[in-house]
């Protein structure tokens, strides 16, 4: 017996709207809407009209700037076995691309096709994000269906943008979903081993999205002293660690600094071989003198959250490459990092040559990276690429 699709009600767009919703792009903007149907509220499943052309389902807010974001390109009914598809389909495909690891990115939200939505796999737990009314609402649907797909032991929820401020919710939501809670939970990430606190961690508990990245690293680290800025639990030094001379891990969290000294721990490491500090990065690389480190890597969190925060964010990075760059000596590795959205790669490039001018020098470049597989962005969508990595080598002007 076919399935009765819902009758949902009509957001009307223009057709400029429609033509990029058509190209795959997954949102409508406030400006772009002609006409609502009577009774359609904010979080609503609708379907998308332009003209005379059905294009789609999704859901409908009207107090934010982004009205109307798409979950579908046919006509269907958007209920849990739309969610086990969706859900099934990435597991497969994103698994594909692992090795050695069983923590990755499961919802990429908008590049996925969820816009809204973040699901991270740690070993057998599941953690969501939900950045959106529409998401919230649908989320019982998608409980279901990670249930019946992945079989986790625990589904948990940290939920915690300001995103959902504008979206009618509260900017945080930390809270069990399903399963018994566990606060810590063992991963392991190319065959190196971490622990993870979901529950008080940054993000999701790790940063899955430099994995690839951490890997890129070991090639430059043999035999070297390493300092890792900004290290939080310790992801970059611990692959540095397998293969460097020494690691010091710097940041100004001491329960980061504790996770670090964890996660060296379960690796297998003398920690009397490596430093941990708790302190304030920025004071700490004034500290330095030229050629203490032989690779400095700086991996900061987003020094800009929205727009207006842009200039600032510039500086921040143009201070702690540039005095990265004043204490390696010539022929150093500087390994820098930006997942800052509103600083795109052109103006992170731009402040990378500022950096280098402030202490005449060159810098060549050994690597340009993003985000990996799991965090796929779509062509249709360039605001889901948002990480910016660079490997840079010091070079005298000869």
């Amino acid at each position: 017996m076919a399935k009765t699709i819902p009758d949902y009600q009509k957001v009307f767009i223009k057709q400029s709207a429609g033509k990029s919703i058509l190209a795959g792009y997954p949102w409508c903007f406030a400006g772009n809407i002609e006409k609502v149907e009577p009774g359609l509220n904010n979080g609503d499943l609708c379907g998308i009209v332009s003209g005379q052309n059905s294009l789609g389902i999704g859901y409908y807010h009207k107090n934010t700037d982004i009205a109307l974001r798409v979950l579908s390109r046919t006509k269907q009914a958007i209920d849990t076995d739309f969610f086990i598809k969706k859900v099934q389909v990435l597991k497969e495909q994103k698994e594909i691309f692992l090795d050695g690891t069983n923590a990755y990115r499961l919802i990429y939200g908008e590049s996925d096709g969820l816009p809204g939505l973040v699901a991270d796999v740690y070993n057998r737990s599941v953690v969501l994000q939900v950045h959106t009314l529409g998401i919230e609402k649908l989320k019982n649907n998608i409980i279901n269906a990670i249930i019946h797909v992945m079989k986790p032991d625990m589904i948990y929820e940290r939920s915690h943008t300001g995103i959902r401020i504008h979206e009618g919710l509260g900017k945080e939501c930390s809270q069990l979903l399903y399963g018994k809670q566990k606060n810590e939970i063992d991963i392991i990430e190319n065959d190196f081993n971490f622990r993870v606190n979901i529950v008080e961690g940054q993000k999701t508990g790790f940063f899955l999205d430099q994995r690839d990245n951490r890997k890129a690293l070991l090639k430059y680290c043999k035999g070297k002293k390493v300092l890792n800025c900004f290290c939080y639990t310790g992801g970059f030094s611990v692959y540095a660690a397998s293969i460097a001379e020494s690691v010091t891990s710097v940041d100004i969290s001491k329960p980061a600094i504790e996770g670090a000294r964890v996660n060296f721990s379960l690796n297998g490491y003398d920690l009397n071989r490596h430093e941990f500090l708790a302190l304030d990065v920025f004071d700490y690389l004034k500290t330095l003198h030229r050629g203490q480190y032989d690779v400095i890597i700086l991996d900061p969190p987003s020094f800009a959250k929205n727009k207006d925060q842009l200039g600032n964010a510039i500086k921040a990075y143009t201070t702690i490459n540039a005095k990265a760059l004043e204490k390696l000596s010539d022929f150093g590795i500087l390994v820098t990092s930006s997942c800052s959205t509103q600083v795109d790669e052109a103006a992170f490039i731009q402040m990378l040559k500022q950096s280098a001018l402030h202490n005449h020098c060159g810098i060549k470049v050994l690597e340009s990276r993003i985000q990996p597989p799991d965090h796929t962005y779509n062509l249709a969508f360039p605001e889901g690429r948002y990480l910016k990595f660079f490997v840079l080598q010091k070079w005298p002007l000869l």
